[in-house]
């Protein structure tokens, strides 16, 4: 077994900078907050930040970033020094989102600044964001029909944009020359320059203050003190090969498509091998990258291990993307992958989590989440007779799954974000884009049952001004529930899934096919319903008093009390009928 690394470094020195590369993350997040143009920089946050070591090892993820985002940016650095192997330098920047390179889907684009200390490479700051627009059809007419990566927009292999400190010009025109949203996306690409700048910055007042040696010093033992941590929560695991399952919609229909994993755990080790049907000819095929980042997610909320995570954790597991070709190890080209941040995403992580669930503690047990159901939309600003497009990640959220102990968050979209995309202030939407929010309200019965409840979902209504839409809606299954784990079910979850829909100005409404693409007419409105989290436990264990609660507050149904948690509520007087109540739980 891995000998305790404790007590090697000064551990108040440690500690100090490990506080340090957490706040420098912080201020890096910040800095985007508060000088990128888009909204879905300064409103939403979809953006993470991230710092890897002299060996592309990644130091520190930061506590509010996107699992989706950073968990593959070591590969993403690792590709981009590889690439540049002696001809990286002080006052470099490139750029990657080449899922061919440890890439999700396009448009999320990763910039990588190297920093040097007494002319050695010590670090990389790197930020990854959704960028709106990486050209490509449209930014909103992303149907069923691109099925390959060609149409979805610009593919970056690592590149250099910025050479001791000097712009490429003819790099960078190649790029925004593709891209529709020239001058906002410039100011959002030199908001993530200034955020790995300042980034640079204070890593260099560390080392400074505790010298280079000291430094590596102390990143070595947190590493290895993370290692240990990880190597502890696996041997408490029994040996063996677990088989873990979750299935994916299909376009139409009931169809769906299963994601296998075999989870095997040898001593301290641990090997998580993935399987899944042939990709397919839709944006929702995930490339290596995004498996990995779901897969290690998956396994760090299962084995227990707290932030802050480092690449310590991951020494002692080993993941199998499974043959090239198929949903969870797209071939790219041709495969399109728009959809991977979404689906099969979440699907990725509930497999494993299925498998781990049969092994670990059950004070470990998590549910699994909402899908994700963020929306593009586009058209003509009646305003200005000016294009525009809008990614609105929160447009309407999911739940959070439950865990052991708690119920589930609300409201918080899908778990690939891991709720680290914060809900846009409506005033200030409406202030952008020629649009109205008439609600945001949460959906009684949208929670699966369980002795902990999952997370509500949120609606909502939103109506284009004066003009014409387009709304491509990501993600929502229409007919899976969220995983519910350790004895959870629902009964009236089936009737409370994910719907998209367009309202016409008449009333008659249009629901979305399978390309999750619709158009809204002059006067009429979009809807969006979003998935609820799974439960955990058995929920007619859930305290009664806990269930007249939630009917109380709207979380829950008077029929779902009675069918989900075996509560009978009097709909006159909101009182629980003791009697009626006691003969509904011993059925």
């Amino acid at each position: 077994m891995l000998s305790d690394p404790h007590s090697k470094t000064d551990i108040i020195t440690m500690a100090t900078i490990a506080g340090a590369l957490g706040s420098i993350v912080s201020e890096m997040s910040n800095v985007v907050l508060r000088t990128a143009r888009s909204p879905v920089f300064k409103l939403a946050k979809d953006f993470s930040c991230s710092v890897c070591d002299w060996r592309e090892r990644q130091m520190v993820q930061g506590d509010a970033e996107l699992p989706v985002q950073v968990g593959s940016i070591p590969l993403v650095c690792k590709a981009v020094a590889n690439a540049y192997k002696g001809q990286v330098y002080q006052g470099d920047a490139f750029l990657c989102n080449d899922p061919a390179f440890g890439g999700t889907h396009l448009n999320d684009t990763a910039l990588l600044q190297p920093v040097f200390v007494e002319d050695e490479l010590l670090f990389w700051t790197i930020i990854r964001a959704h960028w709106l627009d990486i050209g490509g059809v449209s930014p909103a007419d992303l149907r069923q029909a691109q099925t390959d990566i060609f149409g979805e927009g610009l593919r970056i292999a690592p590149i250099k944009i910025i050479e001791r400190g000097e712009k490429r010009l003819d790099v960078m025109n190649l790029l925004f020359d593709n891209f529709r949203f020239q001058e906002q996306q410039n100011s959002d690409l030199l908001s993530m320059m200034a955020a790995c700048t300042i980034g640079s910055r204070r890593l260099g007042e560390i080392v400074s203050k505790y010298g280079k040696a000291t430094f590596k010093d102390c990143i070595e033992e947190l590493y290895d003190r993370n290692e240990f941590r990880a190597r502890k929560s696996i041997a408490d695991l029994p040996d063996g090969i677990f088989v873990g399952r979750s299935f994916m919609s299909a376009r139409s229909g009931n169809g769906k498509f299963e994601i296998l994993t075999k989870l095997t755990v040898s001593g301290e080790r641990l090997n998580i091998a993935l399987s899944g049907p042939a990709q397919l000819r839709d944006v929702r095929n995930s490339p290596f990258g995004a498996t990995h980042a779901a897969a290690y997610h998956a396994a760090a909320i299962s084995l227990g291990i707290k932030p802050p995570f480092n690449d310590g954790i991951f020494r002692t597991i080993e993941i199998d993307y499974g043959p090239l070709g198929t949903i969870v190890n797209a071939r790219v080209p041709p495969a399109a992958v728009l959809g991977c941040t979404t689906q099969p995403f979440n699907e990725i992580i509930d497999s494993v989590r299925n498998a781990f669930c049969q092994i670990i503690p059950k004070e470990r047990l998590t549910a699994g989440w909402g899908a994700a159901a963020a929306t593009s939309v586009a058209g003509v600003n009646p305003k200005n007779d000016t294009f525009y497009a809008h990614f609105h990640p929160n447009a309407a959220a999911g739940g959070s799954g439950a865990s052991w102990g708690n119920d589930g968050w609300s409201s918080v979209g899908s778990e690939g974000a891991g709720g680290a995309v914060q809900r846009e202030s409506v005033e200030l939407l409406e202030y952008e884009m020629p649009m109205l929010v008439h609600s945001l309200e949460y959906r009684t019965d949208s929670g699966g049952g369980g002795k902990w409840r999952g997370g509500l979902a949120m609606d909502c209504i939103w109506e284009p001004l004066e003009h014409e839409q387009t709304s491509r809606f990501h993600g929502t299954i229409e007919h899976i529930p969220a995983l519910g784990v350790g004895g959870a079910r629902s009964e009236m979850l089936a009737e409370k899934l994910g719907v998209r829909i367009a309202i016409d100005p008449d009333g008659k409404t249009r629901k979305a096919d399978g390309d999750s693409r619709l158009h809204s007419t002059i006067g009429g409105r979009f809807e969006m319903r979003p998935p609820g989290g799974g439960g955990v436990g058995d929920p007619f264990e859930r305290p009664i008093e806990k269930v007249l609660e939630d009917v109380q507050n709207g979380y829950v149904s008077i029929d779902g009390a009675r069918l989900d948690y075996g509560v009978a509520i009097n709909s006159k007087l909101f009182e629980v009928d003791l009697i009626a109540t006691r003969k509904l739980r011993d059925k």
